[in-house]
């Protein structure tokens, strides 16, 4: 049987919107101050969280790791798409759920690690993510690589008991090490490298750019254009390139108003956060500081890091929901991803210091109603899958 083929039973994906919903109920205090939960709390989501990464139903990919894992183990000679780490993590597993206990417990133990060290309330970050990023974290297993070079970054930007170069050499690691664990790993190795220089963008060049991000757009597309060429003519099938050759020559998905839903509340939350990393004036913070930031303690060197690389990841990505000529929605949602975890941070330094407080409580029932969307329109799916 293939597992793939199997559509998820309405009552596992009713599972799903219960643990959101427990977890909803154990971090409410989180999101209030002083912005701390007790240990058995505190521990109690993180395990939650953990279950939930392990018996995440409502999309389709746990099963479609588990027919990989499965045919790994059982079939010669098997050509998987899976990276090779991730067939090395097969082979020692006992079963599947060890199997993702091992990618998604690794990478929720680098998250919370990532929290702990930054210089925000980890528990009110922890509340956040869970209210809107846990969802997408719990799919695919590209947040190993997400974990691991956004942690590797934060070492370098704030140095593990002051030695810095024990800490770049452990950070450098860290975000070497993440791209084994993803192909699209480059994209965010790239823009973590580029917020690591924070006189790279400063409000004039930022003003800059978007005066030429239309041509931009342009260059973009004319590269994809070469690029689908290059790999029409390739011979090559197992590689990361055949793999974006796929994605780009794929039919235009056809937007309902569903989905456009989904995609609004997907992705609000994001631009949202985006301007307030922005307004938080984080490529010059020695400049004068506006209005807003004026009566705010300065921002520390790892938010401002975060924030830069928000930027950095959403200004790429939305070049990528234009029309290019080609199917480039899966890679606009697939780079958009790579934003989850700085927003996140960036998110909780402003709702901690009162920072656009409005516009980040906004962005956290857009994101909320949008984990509800999500979870409700796969459990309906669901139901409607079984009732035909």
């Amino acid at each position: 049987m293939e597992l793939s083929s199997l559509e998820p039973l309405p009552i596992l994906v009713f599972s799903n919107l219960v643990m959101v919903a427990f977890l909803l109920l154990l971090g409410r205090k989180g999101l209030k101050e002083p912005y701390t939960l007790r240990p058995w709390r505190r521990y109690l989501m993180i395990f939650t969280s953990l279950v939930f990464c392990l018996f995440s139903f409502w999309g389709t990919d746990w099963f479609h790791y588990a027919e990989m894992y499965f045919n790994i183990l059982y079939v010669n000679g098997f050509n998987t798409s899976l990276e090779n780490v991730y067939c090395l993590i097969a082979e020692i597993s006992p079963n599947y759920l060890v199997f993702r206990a091992i990618i998604w417990g690794g990478a929720l133990y680098l998250l919370c690690w990532l929290f702990k060290r930054c210089s925000i309330r980890a528990d009110l970050a922890l509340c956040i993510f869970c209210g809107i990023w846990l969802i997408y974290f719990g799919y695919g297993r590209v947040v190993m690589a997400y974990s691991l070079m956004f942690l590797g970054g934060s070492i370098i930007m704030k140095p593990v008991r002051g030695k810095i170069l024990l800490s770049l050499m452990l950070g450098g690691l860290l975000i070497v090490l993440s791209a084994f664990f993803h192909k699209t790993a480059f994209f965010g190795i790239a823009m973590v490298i580029l917020a690591l220089f924070p006189r790279l963008l400063n409000k004039r060049t930022f003003a800059l750019v978007m005066m030429i991000y239309p041509f931009v757009i342009l260059l973009v597309q004319l590269l994809l254009m070469q690029f689908m060429d290059t790999a029409l003519e390739s011979n090559e099938r197992n590689t990361s390139t055949a793999a974006g050759q796929h994605y780009l020559s794929e039919d235009a998905p056809d937007v309902g108003l569903t989905y456009l839903v989904y995609l609004i509340l997907e992705f609000t939350p994001y631009y949202l956060t985006t301007w307030i990393a922005y307004k938080a004036n984080v490529f010059q913070p020695e400049e004068e500081v506006d209005d807003q930031t004026s009566n705010q303690e300065e921002v520390p060197a790892d938010i401002r890091f975060f924030a830069r690389l928000l930027v950095y990841i959403v200004l790429v990505s939305t070049i990528f929901l234009f029309d290019l000529g080609a199917n480039t929605l899966t890679v606009y949602t697939r780079f958009m991803m790579f934003g989850f975890i700085p927003a996140c941070v960036v998110l909780a330094w402003a709702w901690q210091n009162r920072f656009f407080p409005r516009m980040v409580r906004f962005a956290y029932v857009i994101g909320l109603a949008g984990t509800g969307y999500a979870l409700a329109y796969s459990f309906y799916l669901a139901y409607i899958g079984v009732a035909a």
